[in-house]
């Protein structure tokens, strides 16, 4: 309770204080709470790259080096969700070479075998298709997020298809045309970014890529191609680039002259005095005995009649029951049993009848149940018991039971 009204008394203090000095209260974004997510406008790319790549299937040991390096090329549209987290998708095209056997797919069917071995043959194909990507940007994954970073490091990973061709012979005309072959793909890689302005990035990106052949030829002894590509190309960011944190107050710092400092110091003593002396009351209370008060009940049943009755139902039968076992166990007490009629409807004769048929009837079903009848002091009152008036007739047909 001392330390909470001490800090009360503080920032009223302090309060007050703010609200005469007037100082203005600045806001500035605080990147330590995490960033903010950009609404779904913002953030969005268009990437452009090209390349060379070089074929690793079974056969492609056989052709020589240059002769493996093919061209590609990639067109992509994409957004950051978070400054990891991104995705892109668009069309990637490319153009292995390498080698392969007489039946091969994608054998060039105008080429001869290769220089000095007569059981393999050039082999060229084009795939053309869609692609997506997830991107996870490494660097500000690792290192925190930082708007004018020169150099990040993304890395990509996703998949596509390819709709191949492939220079095949229509009687003697030979030219790219359909393979009638879709192949699926998956590649990883690590594409290198460098910051050229807020909305251009420049990269270098080394992938590798999985090529499902998707074909059943039985010359086939196994069904995929592998290649690594290096590329080259730029990134244009489209309208807002950056991340924002969120923003929060700071509070100018406040400095006391000595006499604010010493009245501060003052009131705090006085309420510090204030606190002591409601803690005082506070045990004083806690350490008082509390005053054992037992209700005194002055009647301890009323049985209530119909008009005109004065026998017991089965209802009061079972009051009454309860009533007795009160009095026996309290048979050092005398109690008193008081007959009632209303006096507005019948006789003084009959409502005097009435008051005396109910008072011993009760009296006698008492004995009957054990109580002593020493202890039963019947009467009768010739008053109303309540006198609300007439429409309150019924509550003046009783028989009161009281402690004398």
């Amino acid at each position: 309770m001392k330390k909470l009204g001490l800090l009360a008394l503080a920032a009223a203090a302090v309060c007050g204080t703010s609200a005469a000095s007037a100082q203005e209260v600045t806001y500035v974004e605080d990147c330590s709470q995490g960033l903010l997510i950009n609404r779904a406008p913002n953030n969005w790319f268009i990437t452009a790259q090209g390349g060379a790549n070089i074929l690793f299937s079974h056969h492609d040991v056989h052709a020589k080096f240059q002769n493996r390096i093919g061209p590609q090329a990639n067109l992509f549209v994409g957004k950051w969700v978070t400054p990891v987290f991104g995705f892109r998708m668009g069309a990637s095209w490319i153009m292995p070479k390498g080698a392969t056997v007489e039946d091969g797919f994608f054998r060039k069917m105008n080429a001869g075998t290769l220089d000095g071995n007569s059981n393999y043959y050039d082999e060229k194909f084009m795939g053309l298709g869609p692609e997506f990507d997830i991107l996870v940007n490494l660097t500000n994954w690792w290192c925190g997020y930082k708007p004018n970073r020169v150099y990040n490091a993304v890395l990509h990973g996703g998949a596509g298809a390819y709709w191949t061709f492939a220079r095949r012979f229509k009687g003697d005309d030979i030219k790219w045309r359909a393979a009638h072959n879709t192949m699926l793909f998956a590649n990883i890689g690590l594409q290198n970014n460098f910051r050229v302005s807020k909305h251009v990035d420049i990269f270098v990106d080394a992938q590798f890529e999985i090529i499902d052949m998707n074909n059943t030829d039985a010359y086939c002894d196994y069904n995929a191609y592998f290649t690594a590509s290096l590329n080259a190309g730029f990134t244009y960011n489209f309208g807002k680039t950056d991340w924002n944190c969120p923003v929060t107050a700071v509070c100018p710092t406040w400095k006391y002259t000595d006499a604010e400092g010493d009245a501060l110091v003052a009131k705090l003593a006085q309420a510090d005095r204030k606190i002591r002396d409601l803690q005082a009351q506070l045990d004083d209370c806690l350490n008082r005995p509390v005053e054992q008060k037992v209700a005194k009940c002055e009647g301890l049943a009323t049985i209530y009649y119909p008009i005109n009755v004065y026998t017991l139902d089965k209802r009061d039968k079972m009051l009454l029951n309860s009533v007795a076992e009160v009095m026996k166990n309290n048979s050092n007490q005398t109690y008193t049993l008081t007959g009632w009629a209303d006096n507005y409807t019948g006789t003084d004769e009959i409502n005097t009848r009435l008051r005396h048929n109910r008072v011993n009837g009760v009296k006698d079903y008492l004995i009957g149940r054990g109580v002593n009848a020493d202890q039963l002091e019947a009467g009768i009152d010739a008053n109303n018991l309540t006198d609300f008036g007439e429409k309150c007739a019924p509550l003046d047909r009783a028989v009161t039971i009281a402690e004398k």
